[in-house]
This record gives structure tokens, C-alpha cells and sequence, in this order.
């Protein structure tokens, strides 16, 4: 069984008003921090790119890269292109926000094992309220391609219902949606 991460690093990221994730946290862009805990967890990455899909890529280096066409109608569209790229022999995915450099490795594996466990659908929760990445088994796939508009996949994991993953990783709350965001050390 293999479970993979979709990271979704197609928004055009309109409250920096530029793209954020080249943006060096620490001394590295954003997106590398995501990257490098990904691979820290030892999960095969898909990168999924749209409104900043030139500096994503220089960034991403080799991950597998999708662009996703139809990105400005916002985490539908960018969610559809990853799900559409994801292999064969993969029973599940962690679905990873580009902006959110904060998530422990650990949490990474964690959630990956639930869904490697069996669990349906997961998400990590962290002082009482739900966080990022959210983990669906393949049965799911077919739903979340059909997500539409800037609707992400909170709405399919109100209405299938969650195992909810308990972690102390603060990063599952953190995402970078303002230079202010970018101050300080990045969490290990």
C-alpha cells in the first residue's frame, strides 16, 4: 500500500498579492520546508501548479509536477488536476497545502498510517479543532474530482465523517497568508 501527498501549490495567492511560496522562511522558499518534510515522511509527492507555476517549479525540482488548467476557479480545480495525476498503485492521499511549511514529518507519517490502517478518510486534530493535511483512501477519489469552485475538501470530509487523528504538531494550524507569517524559525 502506498500513500502519496497531493500538495496543492496553484493559488495565486491573492492576500500576499505575489507568489509566497519562493518566499525564503528561514533561509529556503516555503514550499521547500513542505517538500522536505515530505520527504523527511518518506511519501512520493505530486506538486500541483497554476497562477505561479514557474516560480512552483523552481522550487519543486524533482517532484512530479500537474498543472491544473483551470487553477483560478480556485482548491476544486487545483484538488481535480492532483487527484487525476495520482498513480495507480496508490491506495491513498494526504492532501497538503503549499503554504503551510509548518507540519512535523512525524504528523506526515502519522496520518498516513491511519489511512494505511484502513481509515476511510483522516484528518489531524490538534487542541480540539480539525487541521491540514486531510487523508482520504482511494474510495474518495472519485468525489473529491468532482469538487468544484474554491471549495476545498472540508466539504467532503464534513459529510463522509473523518477519523480524527489526535497530534501536537501546531503546524497543522499554521499557514503563510502574509509576510508577518513568515517570521521566526520554522518548526521541527
Amino acid at each position: 500500500m502506498t500513500i502519496g501527498a497531493i500538495v496543492l501549490a496553484a493559488g495565486l495567492a491573492r492576500r500576499m498579492g505575489r507568489s509566497k511560496l519562493d518566499l525564503l522562511l528561514d533561509g529556503k522558499p516555503v514550499l521547500a520546508h513542505v517538500l522536505e518534510r515530505l520527504a523527511d515522511a518518506g511519501l512520493p509527492v505530486i506538486v500541483v501548479t497554476g497562477g505561479h507555476a514557474d516560480a512552483v517549479r523552481q522550487v519543486a525540482g524533482a517532484a512530479t509536477i500537474v498543472h491544473a488548467p483551470e487553477y483560478a476557479e480556485g482548491l476544486g480545480a487545483s484538488l481535480r488536476s492532483g487527484i487525476a495525476a495520482v498513480p495507480p498503485g496508490w491506495t491513498g492521499v494526504l492532501v497538503v497545502l503549499g503554504d503551510m511549511p509548518h507540519v512535523k514529518p512525524d504528523t506526515f507519517r502519522t496520518l498516513a498510517a491511519a489511512l494505511e490502517s484502513g481509515k476511510p478518510a483522516v484528518v489531524p486534530v490538534q487542541d480540539g479543532r480539525w487541521g491540514n493535511p486531510a487523508g482520504f483512501a482511494r474510495m474518495h477519489f472519485a468525489t473529491l474530482a468532482t469538487l468544484v469552485g474554491d471549495a476545498g475538501a472540508r466539504a467532503v470530509l464534513r459529510r463522509i465523517g473523518p477519523a480524527e487523528i489526535l497530534v501536537q504538531d501546531a503546524g497543522v494550524h499554521r499557514d503563510i497568508d502574509c509576510m508577518s507569517d513568515l517570521a521566526g524559525e520554522a518548526s521541527q
